[in-house]
């Protein structure tokens, strides 16, 4: 047993002598649609080494953001946006000091499997709004966070004229993943992540990461912190946890 599954359980086991009638016996986890596995897989971790349970809240990163300013009830937030962190932030509605990078990704550009052309890198940079009939499915640039950062990656290689009027908004990047997965889009660009573990899409492109912002995970816990949050922010810190991150597609650090 590790040091940090041994500091859990001497947290619980204070946690659980407190007479506090306030104490909560489970937590709320909102998390970014692109990180719904991850959260799944840590929650179910989680309460096994603790017995406290999450309660998930999977939306698009400025969807949660936007029911947080609302008064919803949450425990911890993974953003997959800074700016929407940021945002919360300045509200004063995340504890500062939880602020906290936890793993990164990047943007691919995907088409079904029945899609029989394969494009060359620089096919993709000289003439990607011509590959493809349709629509680009991507996230809603005005709410999902994947939706922005494609857009910068368009601007990026000056597509937005050969692109305007051809995108697909989804309300969150797994549905965007969707339409191309279903035939709706014969092009979306998407998180790495995601793709990989689809079986009906193939990558055709892995934009560099001077095409956009740096896709940063952050999370933060509320303000007003449960007790029963402290053992959940230490087990957020574990091998366990990095372990997740990792067999799920997600950098721990920055990609080279």
């Amino acid at each position: 047993m590790n040091k940090t599954v041994i500091v859990i359980i001497l947290s619980i086991f204070v946690l659980s002598c407190s007479n506090k009638k306030s104490r909560k016996s489970e937590l709320t986890l909102f998390a970014a649609s692109s990180v719904t596995n991850v959260a799944q897989e840590i929650s179910k971790s989680f309460e096994r080494e603790t017995g406290i349970k999450i309660k998930l809240n999977i939306a698009s990163s400025g969807i949660l953001a936007r029911q947080i300013e609302s008064g919803a009830n949450f425990d911890y937030y993974i953003s997959a946006n800074k700016k929407w962190m940021e945002y919360i932030d300045n509200l004063h509605l995340v504890d500062e000091p939880t602020i906290k990078t936890l793993a990164v990704n990047r943007l691919v550009a995907i088409v079904p499997l029945s899609y029989d052309k394969k494009p060359s890198k620089a096919e993709i940079k000289n003439n990607f709004p011509n590959l493809f009939t349709g629509r680009l499915s991507i996230g809603d640039p005005k709410h999902v966070p994947a939706g922005k950062y494609a857009m910068q990656a368009i601007k990026f290689y000056g597509w937005e004229k050969d692109l305007a009027g051809r995108y697909l908004p989804a309300k969150n990047v797994r549905d965007a993943l969707l339409m191309v997965e279903m035939g709706e889009a014969e092009m979306g660009i998407v998180y790495e992540t995601d793709a990989v573990k689809s079986e009906k899409v193939n990558i055709v492109y892995r934009f560099p990461l001077a095409s956009c912002e740096s896709i940063k995970y952050i999370g933060a816990a509320k303000k007003e912190r449960s007790e029963s949050l402290k053992p959940f922010l230490l087990y957020l810190q574990s091998e366990e946890v990095k372990s997740i991150w990792r067999t799920n597609g997600f950098n721990l650090e920055e990609y080279e």
